[in-house]
């Protein structure tokens, strides 16, 4: 409990929370925040969503120095492991979520628009992490407005998926998805053009 407390404090008092939002977590999540690194919450982030009574899986937010968020409404459900690394910028757009159980490492940056709808498992990483041929392959991840994304699914770094795209389950999303598309496959590719979707 001691430890909680700690964290609980140490969030809100000497990592410096920007906007008038609310950061949602429960006392099980393990969060390591640099002091250095910009939290900016305009409405809610929430990071314990869809947690049942007697749900026991936490979550993990590792943000270090240098590092910025910026949240206006969104959900990530329990099981999430958010990595923000040195310097890297994590924008999350308004009335967006991530299902259980995602990954998302951040080393430079990464954009999720609103209204996007994103299933269980996903993966999103804008880094190689490890040099190959002396290059980790770090480039931006950017996903539109109103994005559907299927569980399962992988993307990797320098992707854009265009707003009102849809992505399969199980998919690998290697290259850009154009806007209004379904993609599905590994690699990814266009199955079908001018989609349209509903929650």
């Amino acid at each position: 409990m001691g430890i909680l407390f700690k964290v609980y404090r140490r969030l809100r008092y000497i990592t410096k929370i920007k906007g008038n939002g609310r950061f949602l977590f429960n006392r099980k999540d393990i969060l390591q925040i640099a002091k250095s690194s910009d939290i900016v919450i305009n409405q809610m982030l929430q990071f314990c969503g869809g947690r049942y009574k007697h749900c026991s899986v936490p979550s993990l937010l590792l943000v270090e120095n240098g590092a910025k968020i910026k949240c206006d409404n969104f959900s990530f459900y329990y099981g999430s492991d958010i990595q923000v690394f040195k310097g890297a910028y994590l924008k999350l757009g308004k009335n967006s979520f991530i299902n259980s159980g995602c990954k998302l490492r951040c080393h430079k940056e990464i954009t999720i628009g609103d209204n996007c709808a994103i299933s269980h498992d996903f993966t999103v990483m804008d880094s190689d992490a490890h040099a190959l041929n002396g290059s980790r392959n770090t480039n931006p991840v950017h996903i539109g407005n109103h994005v559907w994304i299927g569980t399962r699914v992988t993307i990797l770094n320098g992707v854009t998926i265009g707003d009102d795209a849809v992505i399969a389950a199980g998919a690998l999303v290697t290259q850009d998805v154009p806007a209004r598309c379904l993609a599905g496959g590994v690699p990814a590719k266009v199955i079908k053009e001018n989609v349209d979707w509903e929650i």
